[in-house]
């Protein structure tokens, strides 16, 4: 009995600890996408971060994709740069899972085409950024998470210039957008 009590109070603690730890709520946008942001600061300096939302891809055949995200970022300065406020250097890897367009090279009547085609897409992400909380619950962040990983297309592809659809196999390639993450990304976020 007492293992049970001592369990579920250790478990009560670390509950209320993690629930009590600082979040915000906002929203990222950049060149790449726009997304809902969510932080969860654990104990300690350290967060998860955490996106769901649009990514822009090259939109060619103008289908906007679908992408989720985490990472864990690690807090490795905290410079005392303003009298108010506190400002934060951070980095941490993560990872990325999506339907998205993405370029795929076909190859029809011996001529190749660079297709922009949807499909399913995972990725590792790195992230870096630098971060503001205002005096008041507003935090603002700008950051770069470039992204290296896999496509899927989805197997069908349009004959440029022409109504002719084509059905090949799926192919597995490397997903060209990721490195878009190296063009930076603001966010804006309200901290409870």
């Amino acid at each position: 009995m007492k293992r049970i009590l001592l369990t579920v109070t250790a478990l009560l603690m670390t509950m209320g600890m993690t629930f009590s730890q600082p979040k915000s709520v906002g929203i990222r946008g950049g060149y790449t996408g726009l997304n809902v942001n969510y932080q969860h600061f654990l104990v300690g300096i350290n967060f998860i971060e955490a996106d769901l939302g649009t990514d822009f891809g090259y939109n060619a055949n103008g289908n906007v994709g679908v992408k989720a995200s985490g990472t864990y970022n690690f807090v490795w300065a905290r410079p005392a740069w303003t009298d108010k406020g506190t400002w934060a250097l951070y980095a941490g890897p993560g990872i990325s899972l999506g339907w998205v367009d993405d370029q795929v090279p076909y190859k029809v009547y011996d001529v190749i085409y660079p297709y922009y085609d949807n499909g399913f897409m995972m990725a590792l992400n790195a992230q870096v950024g630098i971060e503001y909380n205002f005096p008041f619950p507003l935090q603002i962040s700008l950051d770069l998470r470039p992204e290296v990983g896999f496509h899927i297309n989805d197997g069908r592809f349009r004959i440029p210039n022409t109504d002719n659809v084509v059905r090949y196999e799926k192919k597995i390639g490397f997903y060209d957008n990721g490195l878009n993450g190296l063009f930076p990304t603001l966010s804006i976020r309200y901290r409870f």
